[in-house]
Formats: structure tokens, C-alpha cells, sequence
């Protein structure tokens, strides 16, 4: 059976069209249906069932129906089941339905506030549709429960339909906001190129300067951003002096329409600290309020209707309504009138208002698209209308040709090296919580390639989830997609105590450890944590004895905020990251 829904009708007549193999139903047609017992009883609302007469009842159990078809068939491929058998409409409402749909859970924002208008309720809009956090993730992905999300073709097919469902009436731009390039071969080993291609491809406007677009050194993103054809703005970054850096932009004014639209953008505070040290050699990142006000007033006296900020600055919204991070107490801050933030870095879903300023930021990896419609005939005393973030799932949304094609070239060019097979693994490894196994496989694998006595992994370098069956290069590059240098240290115990302090002054760390197992107390004071250190074959950390160390040249550089003991002397290994888990997993027998 197929049927087509018409969600702008009330409940019980919205269905508009009911076929069977082909053929419409009418009222006095007859069919079999197949039904559990629970159902067939008219359970679940379904009382127009009872009393149907019975024609087959066996009462097999649907569990072992389940494991019959599954021994018949050997192998489950989950296309060989899946039928679209329905279509919803309208666009407009099924665009509402989606949004609602995708916005239950965190995201500061189910709730609309009074007054506001929902998206294509009438009028001239210009609807922002935006990404961030892509990290060159070409490809779609499975999450933990299976299902197929992202993939650059889906996203182009999303952002398709979120610009024709507005259209009259509408004009659009895409955004993003930063961090582009950082994570996938396809992506990393034409150090991002491929990546600007594709922005450029899809038609994107302008991006925010993420942390990780600075991981191959300033000369190579100067590069990108000269070749892309989008502007790519940190109106925050600067010379350690304080002078304005000149080849990296402060704002655009873009025309869409008849619409002069100012964008700004800026790039984390934190960028210093949660990037590879020599990359940001004589930058600072300073405070981002003053800058943006002063950006907005430009861009206003230049001529632009509006002035939305591209932002690398991330937050958190709960299930409660109030949101916390940087991009809220930026938000917050502000005087000058900003009509939109497309927010990136925390990987998180939000699509709220704070101080009349509706902020969006859409997952990650093309997991989802975030949606701000901004009234062009704006009254600035009704509250803006609630920011959307559509989710992305492959299957919903066919893979657009033209991009499609780009994507498997751009796969193509790196397969050689990519598919290679490398281990198998018995069962998916997720990163879940601050502490996980896969986390302690990569720094075992690092403590055994440096020959040493502990080893410690910073969680934010471990990018990707592994899942089961064979593991490829490809694979584990995703893993560990930087190619950091290994760094060996000699240190005392007295010093490597101190420096496992430090690692606790959270209540619970972001870093693994390889080699020892750490009791700790999070009530007690800091410094004063640790309650047991146990070494392998029963030893304990001696105070004056000399310990090796291995730690990848993030945090050998001091890297989240971990500077190393200045006791310590440190000598840079031939071999990297990526190269070390590779290596070790090939030693492992399974």
C-alpha cells in the first residue's frame, strides 16, 4: 500500500490518496491484513479491527518470524527492506512537522515565545540556511541506533528544499559556521581543499574562522581562503600587537534579491588553547562584543538592511529554557542590533532567542541544517520568529546528482590509500561520557609505540566513533584525523604526580591515561585529589624516580590548558598519532 497525507487537514481526513500494488481503494473493496495479535484485537485505538474475521492464525511468535528470515537470508541490508510507501503535504507543513519533530529534547527553544511567527506564515522573509562543524564529513554516517545521517549530497538536497519552500515569498542565504575542513581524507589529505570546493558548490555566502581551519599552519588556510569563493571572516582575530590581520577578513556585504545583508565573523576565544600552539603563533582572539558592535554600525552605514554574525563560538541549551556558553553571553552582550547568529564549535543542537537575537547551530557533520527566517517587513516590538534545526537523515532526503558526483570524486582521489584494511573490531566503540574504551585503546596503542611507562590521550582528539566489522585506514583516520607527532617525556614521579592533579581540577577529566589507574576524590580540594595511583605489576609512583611519558605534540604543547612539568625533557618520536594506532591494532590478534 502507498497513500499521500495532507497534514493542513484535521485528523481523521487527511488522508488523500490510498493505493494497493498500484491500485486505488475504494469503499467497498476487501483486503488481508497482517497484524499482531495485540493489534488485530483492535489494541492501540484501533477498534474499527475488532471482530474482522480471521483467515490465518498460527500463532507463531514474531521473534522467531524475525530469526527465520534472518537464517534464511544470511546477511540484513537495510535496502532490501525499505519501501517509501507515503508522502506528506504540504512543503510548508511538513517543514512545521519536521521542525517540531526534530526540536523535541535540548535545544532551548520548543517552545515558541508569545507573539512570534512561525516560518511561511506570510510576508517577505529572508531564510538563512545554515551548516557548521562539517569537518569534511563527505560521507553519511551511522549513529549509535543505526540510522544513516548527513553526507554532503542529503545536505544539498535539504538546503534544496528549505529554499524552495519558502520561495515566493522568500530569499535565501546559506552560511556556515566554521570549522570546515578538520576530520576525513577526502578532506585532509587535500589539507581542505576538496572541501571549499563543495561549500563553493552548494552555494554558500560566507563561514565563520573555526579553530580547526588553523590545524595546518596560517600559510595554508591564507591559501583556502583565497581560493574559496566565499568569504571566510574572524573580524576578532589579531595580531599579537593588535593590529587588524589583513588577510583575514572582518565582514562581507552580500545582495540576495534586493536585500543588502552585512555579515560578521568571529572566531572562538578560546582558539588559543584548543589549538595546536605554533598554528596561532602571533594571533590573539580578543573579545568579540566591542568588535561586532562596531563591524554592525559599518556595515549599517554602507547600506545593509541587515546583520547576521557567522560565529565559531558554541553553547548548550538544556531541557530547560535557559542556554549556557560563549555564544549566549556574546549574545547577551550585545547593544547594537543584530538580526541573526549562525553559531558553530559545541557540536550542539540550539535554536533559541536571547536579547531578541535568534541563534542557530545545527549539530554537526551535516547531521542537520539550522533555519532562520527573518521577516522583512519586521516589526522590531514582535519577537523574532524561533530558529529551526532540521535533521538529516540520508534516507529522507535522495542524494542531489551534481554534488553526488563531486562527493565520489573527491572519495575517489584517496581511496587508494583510504581502503586499505587494517584490523577487525567485535563490536562498535562509541564515544559516550568523558571516559570510554575507546579512548583507552588509543592511548594504549601510544604507551606502545613510545615504549613507555603512561601515556596520556586528550578526548578532544578523538574524533570519530568506530564502528564494527573491518576497520579500514580510513576508519581509524577519522579517529585521529591531525597526524599529531608523538613526544616522549622524562619526568619524576614527583612531577607526574602534580601533573595528574591537574588533570582533576575538573571533577572528571577529558583525558585517558595508559599504564596507571588513578583513585580520585572530586570533594576534595584541588591538587589534593588523588587518592591511589596503581602502576602495572603492583609498583606505585616513585617521588624521585624518572618515569617516560608519551603525549601527542597537542598536548605536549599545552594543549587544554596541560603545560608540562618544567623538570621534564622532551624528545619528539618518528611516528604519529594515526601511525600508532595503526600499528598497534596490526600487533593485536583481534
Amino acid at each position: 500500500a502507498d497513500y499521500t497525507m495532507d497534514l493542513s487537514q484535521p485528523l481523521g481526513a487527511r488522508i488523500t490518496r490510498l493505493a494497493v500494488k498500484g491500485r486505488p481503494v475504494t469503499d467497498t473493496d476487501s483486503f488481508t491484513l497482517a497484524l499482531n495479535n495485540y493489534r488485530q484485537t483492535g489494541g492501540g485505538g484501533y477498534a474499527m479491527l475488532h471482530g474482522a474475521p480471521v483467515v490465518y492464525g498460527k500463532q507463531q511468535e514474531i521473534r522467531q518470524l524475525l530469526i527465520d528470515e534472518v537464517r534464511r537470508r544470511g546477511s540484513i541490508a537495510p535496502a532490501d527492506y525499505h519501501t517509501r510507501n507515503w508522502t506528506l503535504e504540504p512543503a510548508v507543513m511538513v517543514s512545521r512537522a519536521l521542525a517540531e519533530m526534530t526540536s523535541r529534547g535540548d535545544g532551548g527553544g520548543a517552545a515558541r515565545p508569545p507573539g512570534s511567527r512561525p516560518a511561511g506564515s506570510g510576508g517577505r522573509v529572508l531564510r538563512i540556511i545554515s551548516t557548521n562543524d562539517f569537518h569534511g564529513a563527505f560521507s553519511p554516517r551511522a549513529d549509535s541506533a543505526g540510522v544513516w545521517r548527513g553526507g554532503a549530497a542529503h545536505v544539498a538536497t535539504a538546503i534544496q528544499r528549505a529554499s524552495a519552500e519558502c520561495a515566493p515569498s522568500c530569499v535565501t542565504l546559506l552560511l556556515d559556521g566554521g570549522d570546515m575542513f578538520q576530520g576525513t581524507p577526502a578532506s585532509n589529505m587535500t589539507f581542505g581543499r576538496s572541501v571549499v570546493t563543495l561549500f563553493g558548490a552548494l552555494g554558500h555566502g560566507a563561514a565563520a574562522l573555526g579553530n580547526h581551519e588553523f590545524d595546518w599552519g596560517q600559510d595554508t588556510l591564507r591559501q583556502r581562503m583565497a581560493e574559496a569563493p566565499y568569504a571566510i571572516l574572524g573580524a576578532n582575530v589579531r595580531y599579537s600587537d593588535g593590529r587588524d590581520v589583513e588577510w583575514i577578513r572582518d565582514d562581507t556585504l552580500l545582495i540576495r534579491g534586493d536585500v543588502r545583508i552585512g555579515i560578521i565573523g568571529i572566531a572562538t576565544v578560546e582558539t588559543p588553547r584548543v589549538t595546536r600552539a605554533a598554528n596561532v603563533t602571533g594571533l590573539r582572539f580578543d573579545d568579540p562584543v566591542p568588535i561586532v558592535e562596531a563591524r554592525a554600525r559599518a556595515l549599517r552605514a554602507r547600506g545593509a538592511d541587515l546583520v547576521i554574525v557567522v560565529a565559531h563560538a558554541g553553547g548548550f541549551c538544556g531541557r530547560e529554557p535557559a542556554c549556557s556558553g560563549e555564544i549566549f553571553a556574546f549574545a547577551s552582550k550585545l547593544t547594537e542590533r543584530i538580526d541573526a547568529i549562525v553559531s558553530g564549535h559545541s557540536h550542539s543542537r540550539v535554536h533559541t532567542v536571547v536579547n531578541s537575537i535568534p541563534i542557530v547551530q545545527a549539530l554537526s557533520s551535516g547531521r542537520a541544517i539550522g533555519i532562520v527566517d527573518i521577516p522583512l517587513d519586521r516589526d522590531t516590538a514582535v519577537p523574532p520568529p524561533m530558529p529551526q534545526v532540521r535533521e538529516v537523515r540520508s534516507d529522507s532526503f535522495p542524494p542531489s546528482p551534481g554534488i553526488d558526483s563531486l562527493v565520489r570524486r573527491s572519495i575517489a582521489a584517496v581511496a587508494g590509500r583510504v581502503d586499505r584494511r587494517v584490523g577487525r573490531f567485535a563490536t562498535a566503540l562509541f564515544r559516550r561520557g568523558e571516559a570510554y574504551p575507546l579512548g583507552n585503546l588509543v592511548a594504549d596503542a601510544q604507551r606502545w609505540a613510545g615504549k613507555a611507562d603512561v601515556a596520556v590521550m586528550n578526548n578532544g582528539g578523538i574524533r570519530a566513533d568506530v564502528p564494527a566489522g573491518a576497520a579500514t585506514y580510513g576508519t581509524l583516520f577519522e579517529v585521529q584525523p591531525f597526524g599529531n607527532t608523538l613526544y616522549r617525556l622524562s619526568v619524576s614521579g614527583a612531577d607526574l604526580l602534580e601533573y595528574f592533579e591537574k588533570m582533576l581540577t575538573r571533577n572528571q577529566p577529558r583525558l585517558h591515561v595508559s599504564g596507571v589507574t588513578i583513585g580520585y576524590n572530586p570533594e576534595l580540594p584541588k591538587g589534593k585529589r588523588i587518592v591511589s595511583l596503581r602502576m602495572p605489576a603492583g609498583r606505585t609512583l616513585v617521588d624521585g624516580a624518572v618515569y617516560n611519558v608519551i603525549l601527542n605534540e597537542f598536548m605536549a604543547t599545552g594543549g587544554e590548558g596541560m603545560t608540562i612539568p618544567p623538570g621534564a625533557s622532551m624528545t619528539p618520536l618518528t611516528i604519529t598519532d594515526l601511525d600508532a594506532l595503526v600499528s598497534y591494532l596490526r600487533a593485536l590478534r583481534s
